[in-house]
């Protein structure tokens, strides 16, 4: 450790043979250092054998009356005195950059911890990128047609012709089309009626049924907004052929998507996953970095040292915020390369939040790291802490401004919940710093209010 990672140690030892395999050795008597070089340069200046014999000659010295230690002990021990009546400083940079350099290493020497860091972000990502994914297409669907006239297989034509429908083997019975349904072979039934062709060349209004797999009720919502538009195309279709009008109103209502015309869900999901894993990976990693140390017993050397509450948190921050703006450029690649997601606006806006974002993150980590004494429960209080309001509270699937009593609170205090607008503004509405200024504002608040709760939850010795 000392050789090839440059660590120091310190060995305390009455044994001159332990002390002279040490660098450097400082002899003592009585708290008092009498000499302190090299072991061979000590045997060197007492014209002794051995280090024993040296140390014996030193500590004769010492103790005959008004003898002189010498000109290097009282070097020594003027500076010792002059440092111990001068207070430490309260912060000290030097001192919190020790600190991030020793989590640096740790991290570096624990493969697991390392790997989750650097590529955890993205395996997740293109998990749910693909995965998550609530575009309907190509669904299956399957007739029921008891007319078998031109004109019913003309209607039937308007749901295959589309991209959003692939039509299956004609249904033959109530029975048939049941049996499909709960199977899963189809996702949409559509029953024409006897004498449609004839009523509908008449004038009349014959009702056509379609039968819709609800397990999943915003699948179903979806299916059943691509059916009533498809129907009222062809209604459109047949007024026309017949030079008439589909509908008597004054009012023609045409809809049309802003911000993402092809109305896909993966434009919508990118922002929304990134949100989530930027809160999740680095807060639970930087959850580990208090409780961890509870548990080895090293949190002892910052119980011993003068380092600060301060210094001691930041200076563990610091990797985890490297590493997670490391990841959060990652995403953002994999979401232009890979998914083929425009980036509208301004990287720079969207790292500026990211850059806040992360740190909300990984002070949250260390909140929780603080109140907890074991790895276990700090990682499952993570868990919880991040993953729930995220998903519940943050606006990633109702609206922040359509809850109500804590759930609002939540809501509004939540940091995904500024930072998953930042994102949508910057990646699908080409907005900037001047348009997102309050939800920077909003994160930036956010810190030391996280910072000030894990000063308070951690001591500055053991309880």
């Amino acid at each position: 450790m000392s050789r090839e990672d440059g660590v120091t140690i310190f060995i305390s030892t009455h044994f001159m043979n332990e002390a002279m395999r040490c660098d450097r050795v400082a002899l003592m008597h009585a708290g008092r250092v009498l000499a302190t070089d090299t072991p061979q340069a000590l045997i060197a200046n007492r014209g002794s054998d051995t280090l024993e014999q040296a140390f014996i000659g030193y500590l004769r010295d010492a103790a005959s009356p008004g003898a002189s230690t010498g000109a290097a002990p009282m070097a020594l021990s003027a500076p010792d005195t002059a440092m111990n009546d001068t207070p430490p400083p309260r912060f000290s940079g030097r001192r919190l950059l020790s600190y991030a350099r020793r989590e640096s290493i740790e991290l570096r020497r624990d493969p697991v911890r390392a790997t989750m860091a650097m590529i955890g972000t993205l395996v997740l990502m293109f998990i749910m990128g693909y995965g998550i994914n609530m575009d309907v297409d190509r669904l299956a669907f399957a007739v029921l047609d008891r007319d078998q006239t031109t004109t019913s297989q003309h209607y039937a034509l308007n749901l295959s012709g589309s991209r959003y429908f692939q039509e299956k083997a004609p249904l033959q019975s109530y029975a048939d089309l049941e049996t499909r349904l709960r199977s899963g072979d189809i996702s949409l039934a559509v029953e024409i009626p006897p004498d449609f062709g004839r009523r509908l060349k008449r004038g009349d209004s014959p009702q056509v049924a379609y039968w819709i797999d609800g397990a999943m009720p915003s699948r179903a919502n979806t299916i059943r907004g691509y059916v009533v538009g498809i129907h009222d195309a062809y209604l459109q279709e047949l007024a026309h052929g017949m030079g008439t009008r589909a509908d008597s109103g004054q009012v023609d209502i045409a809809l049309r998507y802003r911000y993402n015309p092809d109305v896909q869900s993966l434009p919508a999901m990118v922002p929304t996953i990134m949100s989530l894993l930027l809160m999740m990976i680095p807060a639970m990693l930087t959850a580990l970095g208090v409780v961890r140390e509870k548990e080895l017993g090293s949190i002892t050397n910052f119980y011993v040292t003068p380092v600060t509450r301060l210094e001691f948190l930041i200076g563990k921050q610091l990797p985890y915020v490297t590493l997670g703006l490391v990841n959060f450029l990652l995403l953002v690649l994999l979401s232009i390369l890979v998914f083929d997601v425009p980036l509208k606006g301004n990287l720079l806006t969207l790292t500026l939040g990211a850059l806040l974002y992360v740190m909300c993150a990984t002070g949250l980590g260390f909140l929780f790291s603080t109140l907890f004494n074991s790895q276990i429960a700090a990682i499952f209080g993570t868990t919880i802490g991040t993953l729930v309001p995220a998903l519940q509270f943050s606006g990633m699937f109702n609206p922040v401004a359509s809850l109500e009593g804590a759930s609002a609170v939540i809501g509004q205090l939540y940091p995904t919940t500024h930072f998953l607008l930042i994102c949508r503004g910057v990646f699908s509405k080409a907005l900037g710093l001047a348009d997102l200024y309050p939800y920077f504002l909003a994160l930036l608040a956010t810190l030391p209010v996280l910072g000030g709760l894990s000063l308070v939850a951690l001591g500055k010795q053991e309880k």
